[in-house]
This record gives structure tokens, sequence and C-alpha cells, in this order.
């Protein structure tokens, strides 16, 4: 988010659609949005893009305001509505065509003129729908660019707006941005700053300012709201990547997909001995699965597995498990609504090469299990929508889900801990400088080539829990070759700013802690001379070392 409050006319008098009547108008207004701290907003609804009319050739807005049924001026302008929450020629060119209207074409000027004319024939292109001339990104385009969480917020509004008035979307805009319409949200002002300040500054993300991956960020609380958002940087806001941009998400999927169900199942325990090896090809530079330092150490503990980031044992976990299974559990337990029945594949579902992927703010709410006793709750950015006369129009409808047992989400809490504290974890760029616990996992996504594509961190303190995004918007495009800070240290920065007051998670009662070896990941005993912490589900301790 570029800035928090926006200076807007309160009612807007737009055109209807495809009226022959120019008095006839809708009237728009700015509903007013509550945050959690009490502090308030208004709701974009005017131009968010700026427009030079005074360099702009005159003939294309003038033909869009004629079609609209409504005299030119550069009011008038700025204030079509272009279908659902797209006002302005300045948005619509941008969420449309994916360019400024200063580099519209003749054809595309038209284009406009027609979704001016009708733009409730053109708003399926904004939900992922096929359009000549018009923009195959359109869906992922930010309405409210200048605030990426009102953009989020209004989307699941209005989404649940039509399911509990039982009306289209068009109706269910029209309800929200009615006069006198209030919303509470959970919003956090003091952490959208501090995502702000983070995103705002280039030396976050690179040393060098020429050329640099894209970001995105999401952070949700204890409960699964969503509190703040990051839709990209270096002031580019035109897609929200936290939310409605999906991702592909390497290493990260693995604590989600394999190693809670199979703790679950009882197939692992924090230090049970798994194999470190290929399934196919061993020893060759075409072993699959590839490990990314192809280091293979054959026996190992769970807990070296996870926090060096195996591939090789995610993938033989999952082929016990099953795809089905694995991919049962992220979409019944952890609310993923984005997933594919190809996403079953067991290199897909083990190692987070997803068909289609997932967003920012529906992995953080999944991680936020291992910071809640296993409790998941669906990301939510608004709790309630009232109009003028109190009448409720949407309530945020959701149900806790038990994913895992207290003490199975203790136990991966502790795993994922591990990776961050331990000097042999993959993700010690996240430690916090207080010396406040941090748990969490990286991801890497690379193409056949090899190369990387994307870079993730999903990371929790005891309050908060935050995924970060770093790649381009052009799948393709590759990260290798250029100069960019890791996104656990994005992570960071954000978490040293913001307000902070546990500095240790709550522990499960009924895990037991007991040294084990390293080694043979059994209970230590007099001889073993390299031994851990471990913890174990009560009457679950493994027996003593047989090896020292």
């Amino acid at each position: 988010m570029r800035k928090l409050t926006v200076s807007l006319m309160a009612v807007m008098c737009l055109p209807l659609a495809a009226c022959s009547d120019s008095s006839k108008v809708i009237r728009y207004s700015s509903p007013n949005v509550i945050a959690a701290d009490g502090r308030e907003y208004s709701l974009p609804v005017s131009q968010i893009y700026q427009v030079s009319y005074d360099t702009l050739e005159r003939s294309g807005p003038e033909a869009v305001c004629k079609a609209a049924g409504v005299k030119y001026t550069p009011e008038n302008a700025d204030s079509i509505c272009f279908g659902e929450n797209v006002f302005g020629i300045g948005l619509a060119s941008v969420v449309y065509f994916g360019k400024y209207t200063s580099s519209l074409s003749d054809e595309e000027w038209q284009k406009m003129s027609e979704i001016a004319s009708s733009p409730e024939s053109f708003s399926i292109a904004l939900t992922g729908k096929s359009i000549s001339g018009i923009s195959p990104q359109a869906q992922y385009a930010s309405r409210i660019p200048e605030n990426a969480y009102f953009d989020a917020m209004v989307e699941q509004i209005v989404g649940d707006i039509t399911e509990q008035q039982n009306c289209d979307r068009s109706q269910a805009f029209r309800m929200l941005y009615s006069e006198g319409v209030t919303v509470t949200t959970p919003f956090s002002p003091s952490m959208q700053e501090a995502v702000d300040k983070v995103y705002g500054d280039p030396e976050n993300f690179s040393d060098s300012y020429d050329f640099f991956p894209q970001s995105a960020c999401a952070v949700t609380d204890m409960n699964g709201n969503v509190i703040a958002v990051a839709a990209g940087n270096h002031g580019n806001s035109a897609y929200n990547r936290a939310c409605r941009t999906l991702h592909r998400i390497g290493s990260s999927i693995k604590p989600l997909s394999v190693y809670s169900p199979a703790l679950a199942e009882r197939m692992i325990s924090f230090s049970s001995q798994v194999m470190d090896e290929p399934m196919i090809n061993s020893n060759t530079p075409n072993a699959w699965p590839r490990n990314y330092n192809l280091v293979y150490d054959g026996r190992i503990t769970v807990t070296y597995a996870l926090r060096q980031s195996k591939n090789t044992v995610p993938v033989l976990l999952a082929s016990e498990l099953g795809g089905e299974r694995c991919l049962a559990f992220m979409r019944e337990k952890l609310g993923f609504t984005t997933l594919t029945d190809r996403d079953a594949d067991i290199s897909s579902i083990s190692l987070g090469y997803l068909e289609r992927g997932v967003s920012m703010t529906e992995l953080a709410a999944a991680y936020s299990i291992f910071g809640r006793g296993g409790s998941y709750s669906a990301p939510s950015f608004y709790t309630r929508v009232t109009d003028s006369d109190g009448k409720v129009l949407a309530e945020c409808r959701k149900d806790s889900i038990q994913s895992l047992s207290s003490a199975d989400a203790w136990i991966m809490n502790r795993l994922l801990y591990y990776n961050i504290c331990k000097d042999d974890g993959i993700a010690q760029a996240a430690r916090l400088s207080d010396g406040s616990e941090v748990i969490g996992k990286t991801g890497t996504v690379d193409n056949d080539a090899g190369n990387d594509t994307d870079r993730l961190f999903v990371g929790l303190t005891p309050e908060y829990c935050a995924a970060v995004w770093i790649g381009y918007d052009d799948k393709d495009s590759v990260i290798d070759r250029t100069e960019y800070k890791l996104p656990a240290s994005i992570w960071k920065g954000i978490m040293e700013l913001a307000d902070r007051n546990e500095a240790v998670f709550t522990p499960d009662e009924s895990v037991m802690e007991a040294d084990y070896c390293t080694v043979s990941g059994m209970l230590a005993g007099a001889g073993c001379t390299k031994k851990e912490t471990g913890f174990y589900r009560d009457g679950e301790l493994p027996g003593k070392c047989n090896i020292h």
C-alpha cells in the first residue's frame, strides 16, 4: 500500500449502463471502514490512476463518455463505472488493458467505449473469463491499487453478499457502495505501517536498484485474520500479488502437505529415521528427487530432513501416504481453494509445483495452525458489513477446523523452530534480534533448466504469521542472475518493526521432551556424543540408542 488515506468524493452519481436517458444515474457512496484499532478509513470511490487530460487526445475519452451517456468532462471521465468497482478511465485502462491511458491504441479506446456502454457485459473478464481485446491479466489487477488490503477485502465481501443476500455480483457491488454502509475489519494499521516501511525501501530488497524481482506479503494473526498485505514492491501495485495472484510455493508446502499428515498418521515422530536417497537414477546427475545441494545422506532424522529441506524424504513419505490423501489434507484441513486434482501428483503435492498455485493469504492462514494448537480458520479481511439502517449485508462466517491435534501441532512447531534456531537450519536469516522464537520454512521453485523462478518464506512469531514471496510476474523469468535479498530477511525486517508482546510459543503440556541421539534418532544414552532435545507424544518415546 502506498498510502492509507485517499481523498475522494463522498457520493458519486454515475451513468446507468447502456441508458439512453443520461439523467438516470446509480448513486455510489464510499463505505466507512473501521480498523481493528478503531481508526476509520473511506473505501475509495474515485479515480485512482491520474490521467493527463491536457496532453491526451480528446477523441478517446470523448467517445467513452458518449458511450456512457454523459457529456465529456475530465470529472465525468474519472467517474464512469466500468463494472464492479472499477471507476474512471485511468483505472479501467490499467485493469482491462494493462497499460496507462496514454498508451491505448485506437482499437483499445473503442473497446473502452464498449465497456462503458455495457459494463456488466465485460465484468466477466474480471473473474477470469477470456474476452477478445481484454488483457488476460485483468483478473489479477488491483481494483484499489493504492490499498491492496481493501482490494482483497472488497472481493471477499462481495462474494459473501452474493451468497448471503442471494444476488449477483453487480447487485452486491451496488449494495456495498450504497450510502451509509459500514465495514468492520481486523485490519491492523500499525502492522500495515511496518509492511509499508519495508516495502517502500528498495534497499530491503536489493543493493542494486536497477533490476530485481517483485515481491508480495500477507500477514495474519493467530486466528486467521489477515491484518496487513503488500501487493508489490518498488511502487508497483498494479497487480495484487498477495491475494489475487497465485504462486507455486516450492518446499514451503512440505510441512503442510506431507510432514503434518505423516505425523498425524504416526508414520513419523520428531526424530524417527527416514531415508535420504533418490528413487530414480541414484548417484547420477539425473537422480530424482534431487536435493538442492545434490547431497544424499542415507539414514537421517526427520528433524534434520526438514531443516535441510531435503526433497527425497517428503517424496518418499507422500508416496507412502498417497498423493490423494495429501491433497485432501490440504483442501479439507487447511482450506486451500485453488488446488486442482492434478496436484495429487507426488512431485506436485510434496515439492510445491502446483498446477495453479496458491495465494499468500491462504498460505499464511494455513501455517498459523502451528502457532494455535492445530486449529485452522480461513483467512478473513472483514468482520461485518451493515447498511445505513444497521441491517447486516454480510458477515464473515467461518468455523474453526481442528487440522492437527494440539500435541502434533506443537511437535511440528518445534520441528519448524529448529529450522531457524539451529546452526544447520536453512532459514537462519529469519532470526529476530531480540531472541524471540521464530518458526518457519523456506520455499524455492525452479524451472526445467534448474534455474530459480520463485522464492518464499513463511514464518511465525507467537502472535503473527507472514508469508513472503519474491519472483516475477512473468512465470518464465528466473531470479538466479539478479541481485535480491532473501524472503526470510524481508520477513525479519517486517517483524522487527511490528508491535510484538510475546517472545515464546505456548507449549502443549502433554508433549514430552527428551534428549535423542542425532545419529540414531533414539533416546540418547551415555555413549551418545551428539544429541538434541526431541518432542514426543505422551507414551510414544523412542527406545534407547542401540548404536552407541
